[in-house]
């Protein structure tokens, strides 16, 4: 696998970190608080790069057709299991979306063998990276007089940093799957199921795109059905545009499955 030199502080498939376990009985995580994270959303969003949709494309859903939908779409499921799907999608999307605007995610991404992968491909101690302590003009000044590239340099000089990995891909799916059974709406359990497809996809193929489509289905699953992001995390940013882009990519809405 080829090796690149930034030290990757952001976990792909880390989210399910903080996200319940796998077991039916266990519960949703305490999550980061949402005025933090919201504002810190909100001063670091510069530009699109090309991944969202165009939102005038497709009709947002109002606040009175989320709240219709959310009831129609849970129906028939306990307050437990409600509680642990919402709380779970609420973290996936709000890590995923930091690491999109915050750390260009989906850029990182779009190189196959970047070591960013493993949080995908690979379960337990994990290589993220490499640091270097000396200078970049020391770095440049070594792989000149030695005439080697960068990913040579590294494998040579660098220090490989590690990270655990709770959740791959494998585990990730599981988890989706797991909240999967407690669901009785087909609509939404196909939205589910594009989550587990999507996953599968991104961890055999190493294609972006895969990966970017899964934050699409998260944001609207959060923001459009399970949650009102207009209403219950536009009122702490200073920017609403996030929450309310709406990508249209739900069964439940109408859309096909991707």
């Amino acid at each position: 696998m080829k090796r690149i030199s930034v030290a990757f502080c952001f976990s792909v498939l880390g989210v399910c970190l903080v996200l319940s376990g796998c077991g039916t009985k266990e519960q949703p995580a305490e999550i980061p608080s949402q005025t933090v994270i919201a504002e810190t959303i909100s001063e670091n969003v510069t530009e699109d790069n090309g991944e969202r949709d165009d939102p005038t494309e497709v009709l947002v859903p109002s606040k009175e057709e989320v709240l219709a939908m959310r009831e129609t779409v849970l129906e028939g499921m306990s307050d437990e299991e409600i509680e642990r799907l919402t709380e779970n999608i609420k973290v996936a999307n709000l890590q995923l979306e930091s690491a999109y605007l915050n750390d260009n995610i989906f850029d990182k991404l779009s190189d196959k063998d970047s070591l960013y992968w493993n949080y995908f491909d690979q379960k337990g101690d994990i290589q993220i990276g490499w640091t270097y302590d000396g200078s970049y003009s020391e770095r440049k000044a070594i792989m000149e007089a030695e005439g080697i590239s960068q990913s040579e340099f590294y494998e040579k000089y660098g220090t490989p940093v590690m990270e655990y990995n709770r959740f791959d891909a494998t585990n990730f799916i599981n988890l989706i799957q797991d909240m999967q059974s407690s669901v009785h709406n087909e609509l939404l359990a196909a939205d589910l199921q594009q989550l587990i497809d999507l996953t599968s996809l991104a961890a055999e193929t190493h294609e972006m795109e895969y990966a970017n489509e899964i934050y699409k289905i998260l944001h609207d699953l959060d923001y459009f059905l399970l949650r009102y992001g207009i209403e219950d995390v536009g009122k702490y940013t200073k920017d609403g545009s996030v929450v309310s882009t709406y990508y249209g990519v739900l069964n439940v809405y109408g859309a096909d499955s991707l």
